[in-house]
Formats: structure tokens, sequence, C-alpha cells
């Protein structure tokens, strides 16, 4: 038989947690297994009755009268409590009888009464799990709450975890439907119990106690019909806490300040039958004037927007005390200078009007409403009319007139009448400006309400559809043109002002809706009215093209913007007006002469084609009912196709000349690429990335279907529709699809027309230009889709048809295999497979030397971007004997052999090899990028040449960087094959060999110097976590640079120097210790580098030279003094002091260096300095 009495002595006996919990749980099985025998129960419950005994005796007062032992006592006591509580937590909640709990209810109950010093917590603890009980009873939970109620004065003796635990009790009781209805019918309205326990809590401080005092005393409020003197005793009981604040702590409690302001309002708002207190009192807490804090304020105005919010029966609760709150508010507002506060009061003034409209459910009387809207307006009329008030007036009556559909029902007219008559008689510029405000967030907020009017009550709607229109009719003409008619001809600083708000409202009057009769929606404005809006803001964003540099004096940017922002809200309800943009702009292009183009011209040109690109394609179009009949007016992607069908039309604009560039040719198709990304964006804000990948796959073939459409089957669209573009609604993400389609057809139109068009106005600016477009467009086209138009193929055919099919028919210019880039680089493996046949097109393009000049580094350049492609992205997987892998695998070996030749025998010259490196190098990093095992062969390779004499040897050396270098044609945006730690592979297999052949030695000292630079070369393209663990012999390597720098040409060791530098800020940022033993070293090198690198120094003529050296110069000089500028804050002073005046000079004179990014940073490196003494 279980012996409770010696594990209840080993629970008292226990100090650690986990131990007394096995105990309690050893006792609860005990029970379990019994099936809670009475006897087994009662010994359970009697095991703890030695400790009870001294209490009852009066043992512990006489401990307190100077006896020893009574602290352990209490102690003990507490702790053969907490062993029953423990007990209880682990039974089974179904096992104990009624009359068990009520016994047990009755045991820890009377620990209230006579046991105040120990066993509080516990017997709080046992309590709430016997209410946890099945057997519990509602009656058991008023004899909790009126046995706990007895500690009284001693309940704030207690501590604030034990207070909490009784406050969790009591809430846990007074939420349970049952007993809170047997507390309600025990005690009636007169709540004794409420009394008590108000007596019992009215000095809590605690944060975490008053957050559960106060939701106690929301549910009293909101569940218990009080009497008024209780009432108004629970009122005074939290309401002496606000407005509440907590004081900092060090110790975080997880309760916030805004946690207790939410807390003691909810208690405000709880119920509706404490109105009468509650306004009063928040009211005269307002009024206080200046004594009131912002932080006060905002809370109280916080609180009777909760209490209005809450309180059912308006009419009993809020009405009596409208008046009182408006005619304080209105001077929070009139009066106010704080935005938070006076935001604050608006939402009040709306929770009332919205209150007094009703719920969704049940409309409230209109009187109501209506009255206080007339008090409002009462206030506010005069004061529109004086320039002082006139913003915060007119911001009160939007605001509460706009509250509903019902409140604008009732006094829209009125309100835009008194505006009008106001505007007849400005009294000044700001005060013209402020009606033009009061006005357009009028028609905003009217907006807002027309879009939710299903979200209110099933009325609004049908308010709506009746709505006088007369009054919002005559705006255009009454107000917004009459100003602007005044204000453009004196563009001063005020009238512009009021233009940009003229602007504004502009657009949001064309944006103005209507309700008609079957629900739909319909623009307010007429077709001629919106035309008419649209020509007044056409006509200032063609200024520039329309006025000479000298005649464009008042162009002021942010009218401009403006004006772009208000265009661009227009065309997307009122489809025609981007149909008279366009043609407006484009028609003002044609006048220029853009073949002798100024600067001014070609600005011009820049920002219309932009701005054109901005207003049409930003955003997705919105089908809404218009009195003007627009053939495809319905369509999502109409603006887009009016667009590009009209940069079509005016390109080219000029004929370049031998070595020149056709700016305004590169601005006209810089707007297509920028519509495309604009439409891109907007489908991405609109559907969601996650929605757009389905409707990116497709396995038709599009340049099939193109194939049978006629040449001129883009501009027919911008005049009609076609069968394969069916009209979409423009929340369906369908469009996103359809802008693909039209896109990829758009690069298949550039691209025939490039690749067989006249050459000398597609020169390379253009054809990159035109990449870049086919790389946006197809990088979004999914990998089946890609497949299915055989995107491969068509990247070497140039969408030719499919009469091209090989290699040797492929069309070949100094630029236009840029075309070929711009369309692998958007492709998916997948998309590639078929060009890496054996002697395929791949294989061919890779290892074809010839055509280079007489562009050699231009054409090197751009077969290399397309050689790291293909060497990139195939879809071999791991076995080697996949057809893709044995390709590329031929091509590294081939490229392997040119580059051990071309450094073993004098039949390459450097320039050429220069060329073939470059091709070699990006085609070995597209292949180390996926971590390509036939990479690692290569490294005998690079061995050799590096080590070896030859003059090309030193190429070799300084472009191995380019294995590792990030590439942007390399990203996972293009599909590239980029393994996570390829950085970390490639510097081990490729680097990592090199360090022992890089030390200085008698014998090999420039095959040391060459091998140094490729380490170089490779260690300044990673992260400093890449080669961390090689950082000592990497240190004196590069310690070795700065002090021993024969052997090189000086552009490469301007090169060398830099990647030095640079590896040695990432080495200060991470490990600075690594450096303490070679300060002397870096400091000297450091400053003789900087002395070199100037350009008075003895490489003068060099350092005027070739733009590559000096900009290597450049950054040499500003990464020494980044490094001696961060090395007193790495370092102790002990080890800096012999440098400190000799530093201290040398960056004295740095601070006049030419270059004055250089001169910032020496004045930061020299401050550090100053403070080594």
């Amino acid at each position: 038989m279980a012996n409770f009495k010696d594990w209840a002595l080993q629970y008292v006996l226990s100090d650690e947690e986990p131990a007394q919990r096995e105990i309690a749980t050893k006792a609860a099985k005990e029970i379990e297994s019994s099936g809670a025998s009475r006897t087994v129960v009662g010994n359970w419950a009697a095991s703890v009755q030695p400790w009870m005994a001294r209490a009852q005796s009066g043992y512990d007062d006489q401990m307190d009268d100077g006896e020893d032992g009574g602290g352990s006592d209490i102690i003990a006591r507490a702790k053969a409590l907490g062993f029953l509580a423990g007990t209880l937590k682990a039974l089974d909640r179904k096992l104990l009888k009624t009359d068990q709990v009520v016994f047990l209810v009755g045991f820890f109950g009377a620990m209230f009464s006579y046991d105040h010093k120990a066993g509080i917590t516990a017997s709080a603890k046992a309590l709430r799990q016997l209410y946890a009980m099945r057997a519990f009873k509602p009656d058991m939970g008023v004899k909790m709450i009126e046995d706990v109620s007895k500690l009284k004065e001693d309940f704030r003796l207690q501590t604030a975890s034990t207070r909490l635990e009784i406050y969790e009790l009591f809430l846990s009781l007074i939420q349970n439907p049952a007993v809170s209805s047997e507390l309600q019918h025990k005690y009636g309205s007169s709540c004794g119990f409420t009394v008590d326990l108000l007596q019992l809590c009215q000095n809590e401080r605690d944060p975490r106690n008053l957050m559960l005092w106060f939701k106690i005393i929301t549910v009293i409020l909101a569940n218990f019909s009080t009497s008024t003197e209780v009432t108004e005793e629970i009122f005074k009981a939290f309401s002496a806490y606000f407005p509440i604040s907590l004081r900092s702590s060090a110790t975080p409690i997880g309760i916030t300040a805004e946690d207790l302001k939410g807390a003691v309002r909810a208690c405000f708002s709880a119920h509706q039958h404490i109105a009468a207190l509650t306004f009063p009192f928040l009211m005269q807490k307002l009024d206080q004037g200046d004594a009131v804090t912002v932080a006060v304020k905002v809370d109280i105005l916080k609180t009777i927007k909760a209490c209005v919010e809450q309180y059912e029966n308006p009419q009993t609760s809020i009405v009596p005390y409208i008046e009182k709150i408006w005619n304080s508010l209105k001077y929070e507002v009139r009066n106010g200078e704080v935005k938070e506060t006076i935001d604050t009061t608006l939402e009040v003034l709306q929770a009332i009007a919205n209150k007094l409209d009703g719920s969704k459910t049940q409309r409230l009387d209109a009187t109501l409403l209506k009255s206080y809207i007339d008090l409002v307006f009462k206030d506010c009329r005069d004061d529109l009319a004086n320039p002082t008030y006139t913003k915060q007036a007119g911001l009160l009556l939007m605001t509460v007139i706009t509250s509903n559909a019902r409140a604008y029902m009732l006094e829209s007219v009125s309100f835009v009448d008194c505006i009008r008559q106001n505007f007849q008689q400005p009294k000044s510029p700001s005060h013209t400006r402020d009606l033009v405000l009061i006005l357009n967030s009028f028609l905003k907020a009217r907006l807002e309400l027309i879009r939710s009017r299903n979200q209110g009550h099933l009325e609004d709607e049908e308010q709506l559809k009746t709505e006088p229109r007369v009054h919002l009719d005559a705006l255009f003409h009454d107000v917004y043109l009459g100003i602007w008619t005044a204000k453009a001809n004196e563009p001063n600083s005020e009238n512009i002002e009021i233009l940009k708000q003229v602007t504004r409202g502009l657009a949001l009057l064309a944006n103005q809706q209507v309700v008609q009769q079957d629900g739909s929606r319909a623009l307010l404005c007429s077709g001629k009215i919106c035309s008419e809006i649209c020509t007044l803001l056409t006509q200032c964003l063609v200024r520039g093209l329309t006025l000479s540099s000298n005649d464009n004096t008042t162009n002021d940017a942010t009218f401009e913007e403006e004006a772009l922002l208000a265009l661009r809200s227009v065309v997307m309800v009122y489809t025609p007006a981007y149909e008279e943009f366009v043609r407006r702009a484009t028609t003002e292009i044609r006048k220029r002469d853009w073949e002798n183009a100024s600067a001014y011209s070609l600005d011009a040109l820049k920002n219309a084609v932009s701005q054109l690109a901005f207003v049409g394609c930003s955003q997705i179009p919105s089908a809404i009912a218009s009195d003007t009949t627009f053939s495809n007016s319905s369509s999502p992607v109409q603006h887009f196709i009016t667009l590009t069908t009209a940069v079509l039309d005016i390109f080219p604009l000029s004929t370049p000349g031998p070595g020149t560039e056709a700016l305004a040719n590169s601005y006209a198709i810089a707007g297509v690429h920028a519509a495309i990304l604009f439409f891109r964006d907007a489908c991405t804000a609109k559907y969601q990335p996650e929605a757009l990948v389905s409707y990116s796959k497709s396995d038709k073939n599009w340049i099939e279907e193109f194939g049978h459409l006629p040449d001129d089957w883009l501009q027919n669209l911008r005049v009609s529709g076609d069968e394969n573009l069916s009209a979409l609604d423009e929340n369906d993400p369908e469009v996103y699809r359809q802008f693909l389609k039209l896109s990829l057809y758009l690069v298949r139109h550039l691209y025939r027309t490039a690749s067989s068009g006249t050459q000398s106005i597609w020169t390379g600016r253009i054809l990159g230009q035109l990449a870049d477009i086919a790389a946006l467009v197809i990088r979004n086209l999914g990998e089946q889709l890609q497949v299915s138009c055989n995107l491969g193929l068509e990247a070497f055919n140039f969408f030719a048809g499919p009469q091209t099919q090989s290699p040797e028919q492929i069309s070949t210019g100094p630029f236009v295999e840029l075309l070929t880039r711009g369309v692998l680089e958007g492709l998916w493996p997948g998309a590639m497979a078929d060009l890496y046949n054996p002697g395929g097109i791949a294989e061919k393009f890779l290892c074809n030397t010839d055509g280079l000049e007489p562009f050699l580094g231009l054409q090197s350049e751009i077969r290399a971007s397309i050689g790291s492609i293909l060497a990139n992205k195939y879809k071999g997987g791991p076995s080697t004997s996949d057809p893709e892998v044995q390709t590329v695998k031929r091509v590294l070996v081939f490229w392997g052999e040119e580059i051990r030749k071309a450094t073993t025998s004098d039949g390459t010259e450097p320039k050429i090899f220069q060329a073939l490196n470059c091709i070699a190098m990006h085609i070995i990093a597209g292949a180390t990028a996926r971590q390509d095992k036939a990479v690692v062969d290569l490294i005998p390779v690079f061995k050799a040449a590096i080590g070896s004499e030859h003059a090309n040897s030193e190429i070799v050396a300084r472009s191995l960087g380019v294995l590792v270098k990030d590439s942007e044609l390399l990203k996972a945006d293009n599909h590239a094959i980029i393994r996570r730690f390829y950085k970390q592979w490639a510097y081990s297999h490729l680097a990592k060999p090199l360090y022992p052949l890089a030390s200085p030695s008698a014998d090999g000292a420039s095959a040391a110097t060459r091998y140094r630079t490729a380490i170089l070369s490779i260690v300044s393209n990673c992260s400093f976590n890449v080669y961390e663990a090689d950082v000592e012999p990497l240190v004196r390597l590069l310690i070795t640079t700065l002090t021993e720098r024969s052997g090189l040409s000086q552009r490469v060791l301007s090169q060398q120097l830099v990647s030095a530098l640079e590896i040695l800020v990432e080495i200060l940022s991470n490990e600075p210790d690594a450096l303490k033993g070679h300060l002397k070293a870096i400091i000297g090198g450091g400053m003789k580098i900087y002395e070199e690198c100037l350009p008075e120094n003895k490489h003068k003529a060099e350092a005027g030279g070739e733009p590559a050296r000096r900009r290597n110069l450049i950054m040499a000089r500003k990464l020494v003094l980044q490094v001696l500028g961060a090395v007193p804050k790495k370092f102790e002073e002990r080890y800096l002091l012999p440098y400190s005046l000799q530093l201290q000079r040398m960056l004295g004179l740095a601070c006049g260096d030419p270059v004055r990014e250089v001169r910032q940073i020496a004045r930061l490196a020299r401050g550090n300095w100053l403070k080594v003494v």
C-alpha cells in the first residue's frame, strides 16, 4: 500500500522541480490505480497533516515572536500543500467524485482564512485544478470566490506571482457561464462578490496582474447586471488607473504600455450601461488643455472611439453625448498641430457617423445621422471661407460626410456646393490650394465608397444608384479647368503648388465611377471631359518635345511627375486617353531632326519614351464602361500593344554614321524594354508571382503560330481585335500569358528585322538592347514552352524560319552574336538539349576561333559570354557518358590545348591570345559554376601555362579569377546551374595547390610572381569564408606582393596591387589578428604604393595613359587608404605608436589627392590615426 506520508516528506525535502514533479505524478498514479477510493484519497489528503497541525496550533505565530525555525516551517507547509496541488495537476480530470471535489474545495479554501503566510500559491493552484475536474459544480465556483476573498487586506501582502494565480482562478470562474449564472442568481444586482473583489484587488500595481484584473472587470461589466451603486464602484476601480503608463524596467516582463492601455480601454467599452459615467469622465480628462500630453490625448481619443464602436443601443448610449463630444473634439482638429492627434480625432468622428448609420444587418433612423452631420456642418460652414481654418473645416466635414454611403447621400450635394461657392471668391492662393485639397480628398473618399459598396449595408448600393450627379459633373468646368487656365499662365511657386493639387484632382475626377441600375460601374465623366483632362495632362508631359531648351525654362520636375502619375491614373480607366497621349508624343518626335539632335532633344526623347512606358504599362488597365466606344478598349494589354507598335512605327529615327551611335534609336528601343519590364512587374504585383508560374507554361509552339500571321499583325491589333488574343478581364491571370505571347512575337519581329535589315541602323548598342529584351522575355517563359518553341535553335537562326537549320547558314557580323546571347541567357537547360549533339551547334560554336578580327576585343567578349552560357546550361547529369557531358568535355580539352600551345610556342601573338584566352576562361567559368569534373583535368594545363616563361603566361595568370567571378549571365534568375559551394570547390582545386609555387625563390622568381598573380586573381573574387583556412600563407603572399613588385608589367602590377589590397581589406574586417605580426610591412608597403600610384610620380606618362591603368591606380590609392585607416580600429595603440607620426604626415598629404573620393577616405583615415597618441 502506498505511503503518501513518505512521498509528502520527500516532496517537502526536495528542492528540485523535476524530482517534485516525479513524486506528485507517482502519487497521482497511485490514486488512479485505486479508482480514487475514498480511503486512498483520504490518506493522500491526510499526508500533509503534520505540517498543517503546526499552523492550526499557532506555532508559526510563536516563531514570529522570536523563536527560531518558524520560517522553515512556513516553507515546509507551503511545499506540503504544493505536493497536493502537484498531484491534482497530474491526476486524471475524470476520476474524482463530486463529494471528493467538494471536500478538497473546502480544504484548500480554508487555507485563505487562517493560513496567510504559507500555501496560498499552492492552494490557488489546487483550486484551479479542481475547477478543471469533471465533477466540478457551479456552486463550488461560488464558494471558491467567497473563500479566496477572505484574504482581504492580506491579499496585497502576497507576492505578485501568488496574486497572479488568484487572478487566473477568478478569471476562469467568472468566464464560466454556469458559475456566472450561479453568482447572478445568488447575489442579484447587488453583486456582493464584486464588492469583495474590488476591496481585495484595489491596490494592484503589478503589470501582469493588472492585465488579468482589467479583464475580470471587463467580464463583470459585460456579463453581470449590477446596481447603479455597484456599477459606480466598479467604474471608480478601473478609471482610477486612467491614463495608465508603465515604468521602464531592466527585466523584460512581456507586457507593454500599449497592452495596459488596451486592457483599461476594454473596461471603458465593456458595456453601454456605463456610458453615463464614461463620456463625462473622458471629456473632463480631454478638456484639461495643455496639461494633457499628446500620448494621453491619443489614449483618451482611442478610448472614446472604442466606446462608440462597442456600445449597443446608440440612441441612449451615444446620442445624448454627441454634442459634448463634438464640441471638445472639433478643436483638436481646428487648432491641432500634431498629426497623430488630428488623425485619431477624425477616426472618432467617423466612428460616430458609422455607429449612427447602424450595422450591416440593422439600420437606424436616418434622422440620427442627419442631426449629427448638421451639427458638424453648422460649425464648419463659415470656417471654409476663412483661409486660417479652411483645411481643418474641410477635413472635418469630409470625414463625416464620407464615413458611409448614407451620410454621403444625405449631404454630399450641400458639401460640394459649399466648396464651389468658396472657389468663386478665394481669399488667397493658399485658400485656393486648400479648397482644391479638400475637394480632392472628398473625391478620393467617394471613390472608396463606390468600390466598397458591397461591404456595407444591403441598401447602400441601391442608394448609390439614385445618386444625383449634376454637382459632380460640373466640377471640371466650374472648378478645375478654371483654376488650371488661370494658374498655368503664371507658373510661379505658389501657382505650381496649386496646379499640383489640380492635377491630382483631375485624375480623381476622371476616375470617379457611378453605380448603374444593373449594379455595374461606369465612369462618371463623359468621354469628352476625360479627353479634355487627358489633353491638359499630355501638354505638360510633351512640353520638352514641343519647346526648345531656351523656351522650356519654367519646367518643374515635381509638377511633371504629378502630371505623369495623374495621366497614368486616367488611362487605366479611360483607355482612349493613352492612344491620344501616344499620338501626341510620336507626332512631336517625328517633327524633330534626330540626325543632329542636341543633348536637350535627346534628353527630351528619353524622358518622353520612358513616360510613355510608365503611363501605359506600369499598371493593368480596368474595363469600366464609358459613353465613348473604343475598339478593344477592354483588353488589359491594349496599352502595351499601342506603345510597342508606336515605337516600331517611328523606328529608326536616324541613321548613324561610321563610328557613331544613334542615341535616338537607342532611346526608342529602350522604351520597348521599359514597357515589357513595367508590364511584367504590374502582373507580378496584381496576380502574385506564384500564380504567374502556371501562366508562363504552354505546350504550343508560339513561334510556329506567329509564322501564319501577317507581318503587320501587331499593328492591326492596335486598332482591332484578333481571335488569337481573346478579350480578358483585368483580374484574370491569363493576361500574363497573353502579354508573354505578345512580347515573344515582338522579340521575333525585332530579331528578324535586325538580322536581315540595314546593318548600319542596328549598331552594337542597339543589338545589345535587343539581346536584353529577348533575355527578359524568354527567361519568364516556362521550360516546356521554350522547348515547344525550339528557342535553343532560334538563338542561332534569329527566328528566320525552318529553312535556316545549320550553323553554316547562321548570319555573322561584328555584333550580331549579341542576339544569340540574348536568347540563350533566358533559356532553361532543358530547352538547349538539342544544341549539344556531337558535332552540333554548341560544339562548333564553342570551338570556333575564326572571325574575331577586326573587332578583336568586343567580338571575343561577346563570344565569351555565349560560351559561358553554353558551358553551363546543359542538362547532362552526373554520368560522364551523357552526350552533353562528353560534348562539353571535348570543348574544355580543346581550349586547354589552345592555352598550352599559346604558352609554349611562338605562333600566337599576345593580342590574339588575349581574345582567345577571354573566350576560353569564360567557357571554363561556365563549367566551373556547375562544378564540372572536366575542369579538374585542366589544372595541369594552368600550372604549366603560368609557369612557362612565354609572354602569354602572364595573360593566363591574371585572368584565372574569371573562373570564380560573379557574372550576370550565370544567375539563378537566368536558370543557370550554380552549385552552392562552387567557389570553395574552385579555390581548393585551382588556387590552393599554387601556394607552394608562389613563394619567392632564386631560381624562379618570375614564375613565382605569376603564380601569386593567379592566386590573387582567384581569391579577390571570393568571399572570406572561402579562403579562411589559408589566411596565414595568404597573408605572407600579400606582404610579398606589396613589397616585391618586380617581374611584371605596369598594367599587370597595378591590377595585382588592387587585388592584394582588396583581400587585405577583407582580412582586416574578418580576422585582423592574422596581420598583427606584419603591421610594419603593411604600413610601409602601403605608404610606398600610395606614393607610386600618384600621377606626379615617375610613371606620370603611364598614369595618364590607358583608362584601365588610370582606374587601377585610383583604386589602389583608395584601397591603401582604406587599409591604413582601418588599422587603428583593429589593433591596440602599443602596436601602432611607432608609425603614428609618419602616417599622420602621409595621410595629411593624401587629403589633397586629385580625386575627391580618395580625399574623403584619406580624411577618415587621418582622423583614426589622430587618436593614436
